[in-house]
Order: C-alpha cells, then structure tokens, then sequence
C-alpha cells in the first residue's frame, strides 16, 4: 500500500476505520478458536441484520443458542436459528433475543455481540471496578 499522495495528505489518514465487533458463541466448557468472530461493521444492528441475511454464515452459533426470559417462564422461541426463520422477525428484536441467551450445561450457548476498541498494551485493566 502506498502512503503518497499527491494532495500532500498520506492515503492512511484518509482511510475510514470501521468499527469492530466481537461475536461470541460461550459454552460451559470454555471458549474455543471457532468460537468467535472479529468483524467489521458500522453497528451491532449491521451485525444482526447480517445475521438475519446470511443465516447458514452463523448456523453453528444460532442452532445452539437459546434466547430465555427468566422473568416468564411461559416464554418460548426455540432457538435463535428458529427465530431467524420467522417472517416477522427485526434486526432489533434479533438483537434482544441474542442479549436472552446463556450457558446452560452442554445444550446451550451464550451468543454475544461487543464492541472491539483497540489499545496498547500498556492501557489492558481487566479490573473494571477500578476507579
């Protein structure tokens, strides 16, 4: 890639940097390398709608994924590979049925979407009580 420019300005400043996401596909017995996904994106709701288009890309993390709501015991989707399924389902709605899932034994996973922010090294505090 070349950094000259004929405006004086160098070709990597003028690059738009697309945000990162991680998704994330957690089981009970820890995480492994096929286990998540770093992407570029312009939100979580591309993400979801990605997700929403191209179903069979994610089958692994959808078929195993439950969506549950402990406030309603009555609260029945199946998993979120029968949600994306469903005619009537949002990008949004997908988005808050991903954020209802857990771990739970050997027959669920807990599927996320974060935010990646890149930084040194020497910023890393895992301790997020720290104040």
């Amino acid at each position: 890639m070349s950094c000259s420019s004929t405006s004086g300005t160098s070709s990597l400043t003028q690059m738009i940097i697309m945000p990162l996401f991680l998704i994330t596909s957690s089981i009970d017995k820890g995480i492994y390398d096929h286990d998540f996904q770093l992407v570029e994106a312009d939100s979580r709701l591309a993400v979801a709608q990605h997700i929403l288009d191209h179903p069979h890309q994610w089958e692994t993390y959808l078929r195993s994924a439950y969506p549950r709501d402990l406030q309603d015991s009555t609260f029945r989707f199946g998993s979120l590979w029968d949600c994306v399924h469903q005619p009537e389902m949002t990008t949004e709605r997908l988005l808050e049925l991903i954020n209802m899932t857990s771990v739970d034994g050997d027959r669920a996973s807990q599927v996320r979407i974060f935010e990646v922010k890149v930084q040194q090294l020497s910023e890393v505090d895992t301790n997020p009580f720290d104040i």
